[in-house]
C-alpha cells in the first residue's frame, strides 16, 4: 500500500519535472529535413523554420504535410522524455500507464 507521504513526495517531484520539462526544447523535423519545429516540455510550439526552396518545388499542401509532420514528431520527442521521467518518479501504481 502506498502512503501518504510517498504521494506527497511523488506529487512536489512531478510538480518539480513539470517546471524542469516547460524550460526544456524538443525539435521535430519534417522527412524531407526542409522544416523544423520547436516545443517546450509543455507542449508549447514557438519556432517554425521552413527552408525557401520547398517553396519553389512543393505544392502548399505538401508544405503543410511537412509542417504537420515536424510537428508530431516533436510532440513524440516530447512525449517520450515526459513519460521517462514521470517513470522515474512516480511510484509504480497500477493502471496508471507510467
Amino acid at each position: 500500500m502506498l502512503g501518504l507521504g510517498k504521494l506527497k513526495e511523488a506529487k512536489q517531484k512531478a510538480e518539480e519535472l513539470k517546471v524542469r520539462l516547460a524550460g526544456m526544447d524538443f525539435e521535430g523535423i519534417s522527412y524531407n529535413d526542409k522544416v523544423s519545429i520547436m516545443c517546450s516540455g509543455d507542449k508549447r510550439f514557438h519556432s517554425l523554420e521552413i527552408d525557401d526552396s520547398i517553396f519553389k518545388i512543393r505544392s502548399r499542401e505538401e508544405v503543410q504535410q511537412m509542417v504537420l509532420e515536424a510537428i508530431d514528431r516533436a510532440q513524440m520527442k516530447a512525449d517520450a522524455t515526459i513519460k521517462e521521467e514521470m517513470s522515474a518518479i512516480m511510484p509504480n501504481i497500477p493502471g496508471m500507464g507510467f
